[in-house]
């Protein structure tokens, strides 16, 4: 039988209620968000994959509806210290942070390439790095889900340059798609079925050409 943790059905303490007071303060972490990453954490160690379940599908989603309903969670930095500054659980946290971000807020253009960084550097650890960890299958379809979902979406922010301020459109032009650099000569994507020959990896920009090949069926 799965745990239920103390702040899914507790009414507000004056913490939360401080927290709503005060309006939002990315290094604010109310009591509540405390011993949610405290639990995860301890259950993402210890392989629980039924509790990690539960806190992912519900507990996560009683906070949001509770504590950030429009406005994003505390930041990576805020909690990392409640949970070793592990690495993983951080990049993990992220990718929460940003998802419950896409699905209430509008993220701004650099949080759309942060996002996109912190699945690349997620990515990375799962491609190069002994992952001794299990998660729930659903999160992880989530991610992919997200990650296809957030490419697309930054695409179609991409091209619509109306409105953009040139601080934006400066850092836009520094994120140029592979396949605009290939028309250029400066990228051979398509010529080698985006394998990459000189011992360096494929797979992120595989993944990346995917979603936009998905992007046209969407």
């Amino acid at each position: 039988m799965a745990t239920t943790y103390d702040y899914e059905e507790a009414p507000a303490t004056y913490d939360e209620g401080r927290h709503q007071d005060l309006g939002y303060d990315p290094n604010f972490v109310p009591d509540s968000v405390k011993s949610f990453v405290v639990h995860l954490y301890r259950h993402i160690r210890e392989k629980n994959v039924y509790e990690i379940h539960q806190m992912y599908e519900i507990s996560f989603q009683t906070l949001s509806d509770r504590l950030f309903k429009d406005t994003p969670w505390p930041s990576v930095d805020a909690v990392s210290h409640y949970v070793d500054n592990d690495q993983v659980f951080c990049l993990l946290y992220r990718e929460m942070w940003f998802r419950h971000l896409y699905a209430r807020l509008s993220p701004t253009l650099k949080q759309r390439i942060d996002s996109w960084d912190n699945y690349c550097s997620l990515f990375q650890v799962v491609l190069h790095r002994v992952v001794n960890m299990q998660l729930p299958n659903q999160w992880l379809w989530d991610m992919v889900d997200e990650f296809v979902y957030q490419f697309q979406s930054f695409c179609q922010y991409r091209a619509k340059m109306k409105n953009k301020t040139e601080q934006e459109i400066a850092l836009l032009r520094q994120y140029d798609q592979i396949l605009e650099q290939e028309k250029e000569g400066l990228e051979q994507f398509t010529a080698t079925d985006g394998y990459d020959y000189s011992g360096g990896s494929n797979v992120l920009k595989v993944l990346g050409y995917f979603s936009m090949v998905r992007g046209g069926y969407s």
